[in-house]
């Protein structure tokens, strides 16, 4: 299988956009995907934990994953973030998604109960057959999960055909292990803060939730990496932790979205920047 990305590619994990009804803003999130495309992202990855994934239904899932698609054009891969806690409902999404069009499909690992590494993998075996030949990455956030990637489970998969993970543990040591357990696939950090070191130990880039506010600062430090820019990199990687640190000192999603909302006003847009209920910021 090709490679998906080249060595510091940079993702946004993209938010989405609720209008007054509540329902997803498919004309914001176009708009949204212009400007992350107009800061030199290589992908985008929608529905993910940004994107308030476990708050959407299916239908809106795909209503997410088919506007992006439309607006990306062909100018950026989509990596449409599909995964549910149960195996069918995340094979049935993984079926639309690739059926929509997208270059790639994601999914966390399963969440609520608590899953060993023979449950992950088997749970991650059925989707690699769902998916067939678009390549599909796991995603692990055991913050969020309540569930661990083991090194040796991420092995296992990648034997068996996964094409890469996202990393969202926050765990450099971690990181490293999945590197050296998955020598032969597209490992991505979660972290904008640690994106540099990653990309240093080997990692493919970085799906990151800042960029959706600032992807041309990602963009930039990653590029200061590959160019052997080290200095420069250096000054870029202070830049994103302080800008990381300004934008999550309230709740992090809350205002993530609400500087979004204000880059988006200067272009013109409109961009609500309300989460979904019950995750609204409090009074």
């Amino acid at each position: 299988m090709s490679p998906l990305f080249e060595p510091g590619a940079v993702l946004p994990a993209l938010l989405t956009p609720f209008d007054a009804d509540g329902r997803v803003d498919t004309g914001a999130l176009r708009e949204h995907v212009e400007f992350v495309i107009e800061g030199g992202v290589e992908g985008i990855m929608p529905c993910g934990t940004t994107g308030e994934t476990a708050l959407l239904e299916p239908d809106e899932v795909m209503t997410v994953v088919e506007a992006v698609i439309a607006a990306a054009a062909g100018r950026v891969k989509v990596v449409a973030h599909v995964g549910r806690p149960s195996t069918l409902a995340t094979e049935r999404l993984i079926e639309r998604a690739i059926g929509a069009g997208a270059d790639a499909v994601s999914a966390v690992l399963p969440y609520y109960y608590k899953f060993g590494d023979e449950q992950v993998i088997a749970h991650f075996r059925a989707l690699l057959a769902a998916a067939g030949d678009t390549p599909l990455l796991a995603y692990t956030f055991p913050a969020r999960t309540g569930n661990d990637l083991s090194p040796r489970a991420l092995a296992t998969l990648a034997e068996a055909g996964l094409a890469g993970l996202k990393d969202s543990t926050g765990d450099l040591d971690l990181h490293r292990e999945y590197l050296a357990a998955a020598p032969g696939i597209e490992i991505f950090v979660g972290s904008p803060s640690l994106l540099l070191e990653a990309l240093r130990c080997g990692s493919r880039g970085g799906v990151a939730a800042l960029a959706n506010l600032r992807p041309d600062l990602i963009v930039s430090l990653a590029r200061a990496w590959r160019d052997g820019r080290d200095q420069e990199a250096e000054a870029l990687q202070a830049e994103v932790v302080a800008l990381e640190r300004e934008v999550t000192a309230g709740p992090p999603l809350v205002e993530l979205k609400r500087a979004v909302s204000e880059a988006l006003a200067a272009r013109g847009v409109d961009y609500p920047s309300a989460p979904r209920s019950p995750l609204l910021p409090s009074s």
